[in-house]
């Protein structure tokens, strides 16, 4: 069955309205998966809390809530784990951690003007004209 992001922060807040009908789905049906969008969204709440200075460990709480809740296709599983620790370790926002984390899994460049893949030691292409005259 496909959930999406309220099922994902009810699991992942200390305290949810919705986290005793979450946890109850997860026993009662056998094929709870979703997608990479909803993930996309709880790496934007990590990220909102980072902003506000609260203590959150992004690479292991999604680290956990993948175990319970699944990617499908797989493959973006592990550009979903890049990605919170790039917000965690390199404060990047979440759209370009993911980017970063689908490009790293592939193991491409990117083109794009976006410094931070330089920091976190992707291979860019620059896309801006002074750039690329340098």
């Amino acid at each position: 069955m496909y959930v999406e992001t309220d099922f994902l922060t009810a699991l992942v807040k200390d305290d949810d309205w919705l986290q005793d009908s979450a946890l109850g789905a997860l026993e009662e049906y056998d094929d709870i998966h979703t997608s990479i969008l909803s993930y996309a969204e709880v790496l934007v709440l990590f990220y909102d809390h980072i902003e506000a200075e609260y203590e959150i460990d992004a690479p292991r709480a999604i680290t956990n809530l993948l175990e319970l809740v699944p990617i499908v296709p797989e493959i973006h599983e592990d550009a979903i784990l890049a990605a919170a620790t790039y917000i965690d370790e390199y404060h990047m926002t979440p759209f370009d951690a993911l980017h970063a984390g689908l490009v790293a899994t592939k193991g491409e460049q990117v083109l794009s003007t976006e410094l931070d893949y330089d920091t976190v030691g992707l291979e860019r292409v620059p896309l801006a004209p002074s750039e690329v005259d340098d």
